[in-house]
């Protein structure tokens, strides 16, 4: 059986805010994350399974942002590179007043490269920039 929609309102995106470094950040275009975990079927006596094994955790995840907002980003950090920057959370808050608000965090995180691409006929410059997570909670 399908759950209804709360009030009939779904999260979309003019639901979503994001709290980086405690400051709410309209820039970003875009949010990737994810969590897996290692799992593998054990095998004995015979052809089928007889327990599973669980392995690590591992999360991952991007932000696209606008380069002026990557920019202001890069001026605050140490040395002005924004890779010596440490571990910080990412609050992204799905849900207004109509839809139920959660709030997903993303633990630890730290931007992996400082990317810059552009091409003729952009009418927006944004930058995506990969993250490594230690953490989702939600």
């Amino acid at each position: 059986m399908a759950t209804p929609l709360i009030n009939g309102v779904a999260y979309s995106w003019s639901s979503i805010s994001f709290v980086l470094f405690g400051i709410p950040v309209s820039g970003i275009t875009s949010i990737e994350y994810n969590r897996k975990q290692a799992k593998t079927n054990n095998y004995g006596a015979g052809a089928e399974p007889v327990s599973r094994g669980y392995g690590r955790k591992e999360y991952d995840g991007s932000i696209e942002i606008y380069l002026d907002e990557w920019k202001k980003v890069i001026a605050a950090a140490p040395n002005r590179n924004p890779l010596q920057i440490g571990w910080f959370p990412i609050s992204v808050v799905y849900g207004n007043s109509i839809a139920d608000a959660t709030k997903d965090t993303l633990n630890a995180c730290e931007f992996l490269e400082d990317p810059f691409t552009a091409k003729e006929g952009d009418t927006k410059l944004t930058v995506k920039i990969p993250l490594i997570i230690a953490q989702i909670t939600r």
